[in-house]
């Protein structure tokens, strides 16, 4: 908190705080909207009129998922260890009937009737693996049908009661999209399936997640790792924009099934082999790949991933708009290494200081919520997240300075040296004197009752003095009052530690 500061004034030439990099422009789309339109009367009278093809197609749909979860449960006896030794090639075959199936449904239960194909897929031993953009759950099952390959599933996928016996088959890598030790098993198991000719194709939908269609978003590197040749594909959707984002499937499969036709098209792209940085750097290939996919499908390409997504939902419980809380988390993965339960803990700060839960954060608003006057050093503070002098910033902007705060190393040495200052006496800890006369010196104009919610706001144990552990822990969480710290003292951010016992 900013009584750590002292009466003690600088001498030398007053340095301002460390500025966070550039984190770009905010893309100012929202690729996990929800594309469809609303509902109105006119659709309802349409969905009416096609009940009967409705019913007629739910009817076609049992039919085929009964026979084919017959075919799959009379391929896999036998089969003790489905997700780790490649079938032989008498048991993939006993999956035909599977294949036939999967192009019926989307042949008479979906509507795509004739799906053209452009450019051809490159045999496995040229490129053995196939990545794709993914918008629903219709790219999977073109691939599924096409080349019915090993793919990369979330794992809660695999765990679904009809679901999961059919992935099973498919032989999945299974992922949990939340934990990074999981991502790097899946990434070993996916060079270990593309380098051995016994597994067919290893198709990855390295988006991670679906989004609506209107640009791509950042890769994962699983499928770029192994340095191997890549066959991009990419899926383009005509008169219905089918995303599988912000709802159930069952919306979706209504809008499809009610509807007498629908149009895809599939694009098979040139091969892309790494070059010889592109292999010792997965991430320069990733967007190597996606750039030249983005071509393709004539759309833009962001740093999102499906962290934002998650995040996003959580926004929603917050009463915060979803679409202005997409923090781009490639780029803050990238730049400060930000995980998902830390951004979390950024957007329910940044919802309580939010009071209007416009998801813009003034000025006033963010010193209300830390209990401090506008001053040269809070001010000072502030545009260090608006860093375009606007006034306001929104959640991408005070996510990027928070974690820049949290991050710098020299921020977290000055903590000790701020307690030091603060502690008068030596003792150890801060007592409410201690306290009261630092927040002077950098808020005369402060009151009391302030400072003293203030101190309670540390003394967790409330014995009446701030431990060392009370101190750190609390600017630890919350670098922002460290940052009015240093602002207000910055000879204690430049200040060596033989020093800081001066102060």
């Amino acid at each position: 908190m900013a009584m750590a500061a002292s009466a003690t004034s600088c001498s030398s030439p007053r340095k301002g705080l460390p500025r966070p990099p550039p984190i770009g422009d905010d893309p100012n789309i929202n690729p996990f909207a929800d594309p469809r339109p609303p509902i109105t009367p006119l659709r309802i009278v349409f969905f009416i009129l096609m009940l009967p093809l409705l019913i007629l197609r739910v009817l076609f749909l049992l039919v085929i998922l009964i026979i084919g979860y017959i075919s799959v449960k009379l391929a896999l006896i036998g089969v003790k260890d489905p997700l780790f030794r490649p079938f032989p090639p008498w048991r993939r075959s006993l999956l035909w009937p599977v294949r036939i199936g999967v192009r019926a449904i989307m042949f008479f239960v979906f509507g795509y009737y004739w799906i053209p194909t452009k450019g051809k897929c490159a045999p496995r031993d040229v490129a053995p693996i196939i990545v794709s953009n993914h918008i629903s759950f219709l790219e999977p099952l073109f691939v599924f049908y096409a080349h019915l390959p090993v793919i990369v599933s979330a794992k809660e996928n695999a765990e679904l009661p009809l679901v999961g016996v059919f992935l099973q088959a498919l032989q999945i890598i299974p992922v949990d999209r939340v934990s990074p030790n999981s991502r790097h098993d899946a990434a070993a198991q996916i060079k270990r399936r593309a380098m051995d000719n016994f597994w067919p194709h290893v198709a990855i939908f390295p988006e991670g997640t679906t989004t609506n269609g209107k640009v791509l978003i950042s890769f994962k590197t699983g499928a770029f790792s192994p340095g191997l040749p890549i066959q991009p594909m990419v899926v383009k959707y005509r008169n219905i924009n089918p995303a599988w984002v912000n709802t159930g499937p069952y919306p979706i499969l209504l809008h499809l099934m009610t509807q007498p036709i629908n149009f895809m098209e599939v694009e098979y792209l040139d091969v892309c082999v790494p070059t010889r940085h592109e292999m010792a750097h997965p991430r320069s290939y990733a967007d190597t790949v996606r750039k030249s996919m983005a071509q393709a499908l004539n759309i833009r390409f962001t740093d999102h991933t499906f962290l934002d997504a998650k995040l996003a939902m959580e926004a929603v419980k917050l009463q915060q708009p979803a679409e202005l809380t997409l923090a781009e988390f490639g780029v803050m993965e990238r730049l400060f290494h930000l995980n998902y339960d830390s951004a979390k803990a950024y957007l329910q700060k940044f919802s309580s200081m939010d009071s209007t839960h416009s998801g813009y954060l003034r000025i006033d608003q963010f010193l209300d919520a830390l209990n401090l006057p506008l001053t040269p050093f809070t001010q000072e503070v502030f545009q260090l997240f608006d860093t375009a002098d606007k006034g306001y910033i929104n959640f991408r902007e005070f996510v990027a300075g928070m974690a820049f705060l949290s991050t710098q190393t020299s921020f977290s040495s000055a903590i000790e040296v701020a307690f030091r200052a603060c502690d008068a006496d030596h003792d150890g800890s801060l007592s409410w004197a201690e306290v009261q006369r630092s927040l002077k010196n950098i808020f005369p104009e402060m009151q009391t009752t302030v400072m003293m919610k203030l101190f309670n706001s540390l003394d967790l144990d409330h014995d009446g003095v701030i431990s060392w552990d009370e101190f750190s822990g609390f600017l630890q969480r919350n670098p922002e009052y460290l940052a009015v710290i240093m602002a207000a003292r910055p000879d204690l951010l430049y200040h060596d530690s033989e020093q800081g016992d001066h102060v």
